[in-house]
């Protein structure tokens, strides 16, 4: 809209989400709108601006209730009119509206939350304004809310607000400017209006649609430039809405300026549901100028301040025409839709008023004085609409309320519309052609008098019709067959997407399959069978549509290959372990390679999980197929502690690398034998034997059952004494080491003192025992370092002698 001298592809000028629910007897059926307004000068949308990620989420905890994605209807989106287009263009104005959409199913019973629930989507990058810090960096989180939908044990049925159509806008710096920023609610419910601080969220150029997560306190833009929350755009007065959703300002500065107006709902006094829209809008200096006050006049083309116009109907108001001006018609200072020429239809009762605008230049519009129409007593018209021909066709007419017979239908020439597309037939009733795809449509009609009568009404009437997509319920096979093995993953079903709103009914050879309620079913019968399947859709509109299918029975065939652990010189005969096995079968693994021999090398294939599937008789008749996985694993690697010595009635810890692995429940342990640990599935235990034990660990993987065991050996000696007296008293005289010697009288023994000097080494300890002499001196008290190897396959002793002299 505003950009100057910065190109960012699809720059976000704004948006909001609608809520539409699409039943008043089922509730839970919704239609998700999100309209975005592009910067046309930033760039066209793209397909990365498609396929939006929607979350949906429980206030109370911000958990995720569901995921979708909206798909654009067009990315080209459509052109937003200004009133003064020259000076539109000559400002670089232009906003390109996007309408995103898709349809949604949820159970009342899973939204039954009091605190509700809300809907979030995420869209980088905004346009470059003037209010915010790092616009073309800021991304645009779109935010709405809406109730429990089971309250107190009751339906709650509801639709979000819905905003006023944007119109084409800017704003002349130093004077009065108010723009229509209301909204209608399908439900009456009561509307109120804020200004807010627009979302950012978490969007970025690099990540510009995120998958969405919950929040209580989503991140806000930053505010930059003299703006704030209560000063949006700044003024004397600043930026304000009142309680109808009018924006009034009187701007104080040019500039481009993002706002935010969040309309709450409530019913009966309580709050129900919340919605925002962003958008920007542009302060520039203005000097054009209308040069007369427009003088509104009706059909006769006398002036006229005040008038009558019947219930339903409308009356023609125009005012001079002149190409250098543009028009914008307002009812009760709203702004007419599609009212931008000199003359307009005033439909209804109210206030009527047009606003001209010099084409050429920019400046504000000049309004014309007010002409007030009230109403006066005529036809009570409607336009309704069903079904015809199965659904194909839609009949819409007008009707009179609430009367058993039909109005005179040739007293008026009837002129129809589309989405604003002429209709040629001219008739109170018209045969429209059922849209296939999902859409919204507003047909209008005006009915113009045939003769003129004092009293004549004129009528326009409008009815929009949500057309969910067609209901087609084309079968096709998997396979594209009409023949099938009944080992054949076969099914039969429609293109039809499951999330949106239909309701599925399959029979077979007429009679109706109960438990079958999606858009495909499996087939495995053998013979001939017909399958039939009835879509019907929200509003009652049915397709139905038969196949015949042939199923072949097949030879049942087994395939079962137990794990292999590698390494291994080992080979697999895949032959037997198929039942029955036909030398004409195929083995193909999940790599996509047929096996040319019917033995594999599982070295080869390398440590996995690979399917090899089996087909019997490929070469002739019905195949059958089974499918074995081969887990192929390796040994866990792991290493124990060392061996170990320990003196009788001790303890030792024996531990494995596995202590520390992150993947430790992706195994079993088991140390044996059990006899004196104190656990034996964990990768450290405590031994106490009371004699030399080999104990083993082994460790197993869960997934391939691949095993690797260990041993560590725990050698349980003799008691050492480490303190003696040799003071020649016949106690204790010298170092007494005869539960060691005595079995083992070849240990060697050694003594080391505090320098680390050897000061004593026998062999043969029974003869050469140790009484406290050094080099024929009797040594002083004491402490020596002893390294005893009691046999050469065993781990030497260590530990410190005290002499006590």
């Amino acid at each position: 809209m505003i950009i100057s001298n910065y190109v960012h592809a699809a720059s976000v000028l704004g948006g909001n989400l609608e809520l539409i629910s699409r039943s008043s007897t089922t509730n839970g059926k919704f239609r998700l709108l999100l309209h975005v307004y592009y910067d046309k000068s930033g760039g066209a949308p793209t397909s990365s601006d498609d396929n939006l990620k929607v979350g949906i989420f429980q206030k109370s905890n911000n958990t995720l209730k569901a995921s979708l994605t909206l798909k654009a209807s067009s990315l080209t989106g459509k052109d937003v009119s200004f009133n003064n287009q020259d000076c539109a263009n000559s400002q670089q104005l232009g906003i390109l509206q996007v309408d995103y959409e898709g349809d949604f199913v949820v159970s009342s019973a899973d939204y039954a939350d009091a605190g509700g629930y809300y809907v979030v989507v995420e869209k980088c990058c905004r346009a470059n304004v003037t209010n915010i810090s790092s616009p073309t960096s800021t991304g645009a989180l779109f935010y709405l809310e809406f109730p429990a939908l089971k309250q107190s044990g009751n339906e709650f049925y509801n639709s979000s607000p819905e905003f006023h159509a944007i119109t084409g806008a800017y704003i002349c710096k130093g004077q009065a400017f108010s723009y229509d920023f209301g909204a209608n609610d399908r439900d009456d419910d009561q509307l109120s209006y804020a200004l807010v601080t627009p979302y950012k969220g978490s969007s970025t150029s690099s990540n510009s649609n995120p998958t969405p997560t919950g929040s209580g306190s989503y991140a806000t833009v930053s505010w930059a430039g003299g703006s704030s929350a209560t000063a949006q755009i700044p003024g004397s007065p600043a930026l304000s809405v009142n309680a109808s959703g009018i924006l009034s300002v009187t701007a104080s500065a040019v500039g481009t300026y993002l706002f935010c107006v969040e309309v709450t709902e409530k019913r009966n006094g309580v709050t129900i549901g919340k919605t925002r829209r962003d958008f920007v809008l542009k302060v520039i200096d203005c000097s054009a100028t209308v040069s007369a006050t427009p003088v509104i006049s009706d059909a006769s083309g006398s002036p006229i301040s005040t008038g009558t116009v019947c219930k339903n109907g409308y009356i023609d108001l125009s005012t001079p025409a002149n190409s250098n001006y543009t028009y914008q018609w307002q009812k009760d200072g709203l702004n007419i839709a599609g009212a931008t020429d000199s003359k307009v239809k005033a439909e209804g009762a109210g206030t009527y008023t047009v606003l001209v605008s010099a084409k050429n230049g920019c400046g504000l519009p000049k309004a014309s004085s007010n002409v007030t129409l009230t109403e006066r007593p005529g036809l009570d018209l409607e336009v309704t609409s069903s079904y015809r021909q199965q659904c194909r066709l839609t009949l819409v007419q007008v009707r009179e309320k609430g009367s058993a017979g039909q109005y005179n239908t040739n007293n008026f020439v009837y002129t129809w519309t589309a989405n604003s597309s002429p209709i040629t037939t001219q008739n109170y009733a018209i045969e429209y052609g059922t849209p296939q795809k999902s859409t919204t449509v507003e047909f209008k009609v005006s009915l113009q008098p045939v003769a003129s009568a004092a009293n004549a009404c004129t009528y326009m009437l409008s009815l929009k019709i949500d057309f969910p997509t067609f209901p087609d319920a084309t079968l096709k096979t998997s396979s594209g067959q009409t023949t099938y093995c009944d080992s054949d993953d076969f099914s039969i079903g429609t293109t039809l997407d499951l999330s949106a709103d239909y309701t599925y009914v399959w029979t077979k050879n007429g009679s109706t399959l109960p438990t079958e309620k999606s858009n495909i079913v499996k087939v495995k019968d053998t013979g001939q069978n017909t399958y039939g399947l009835t879509v019907t859709t929200a509003v009652g509109c049915t397709d139905t549509k038969q196949i015949t299918v042939t199923g072949t029975a097949s030879t049942p065939v087994t395939f079962k290959l137990d794990p292999i652990c590698l390494p291994t010189t080992a080979t697999i005969d895949l032959t037997k372990f198929v039942n029955p096995y036909n030398s004409g079968g195929v083995f193909k693994d999940s790599r996509g390679t047929t096996l040319t021999s019917t033995t594999i090398n599982p070295t080869t294939y390398g440590a996995g999980s690979y399917d090899i599937t089996y087909t019997f008789g490929a070469n002739a008749g019905c195949q059958s197929k089974a499918t074995a996985n081969l887990k192929i694993g390796a040994a866990p690697v792991f290493t124990l502690s060392p061996d170990v010595v320990i003196q009788a009635g001790e303890s030792t810890t024996l531990t494995s690398s596995l202590a520390t692995s992150t993947n430790l429940a992706d195994y079993t342990l088991l140390w044996s034998p059990a006899t004196g640990l104190s656990e034996v599935n964990t990768p450290v235990t405590v031994a106490t034997p009371s004699q030399s034990t080999n104990y083993a660990l082994k460790v197993t993987d869960k997934a391939t059952q691949c095993a690797d065991e260990k041993i560590v050996k725990v050698f349980v000696s003799g008691k050492i004494v480490n303190t003696f007296t040799p003071n020649e008293d016949g106690i204790n005289d010298f170092w007494d080491l005869s539960d060691i010697t005595t079995s083992f009288p070849n240990a060697s023994v050694k003594l080391f003192n505090r320098w680390g000097n050897e000061v004593f080494t026998t062999n043969d300890y029974a003869s050469n025992p140790f009484k406290g002499i050094i080099d024929d001196k009797e040594v002083k008290s004491s402490t020596y370092y002893y390294v005893i190897e009691i046999r050469k396959d065993w781990p030497t002793l260590t530990g410190y002698l005290t002499v006590i002299k």
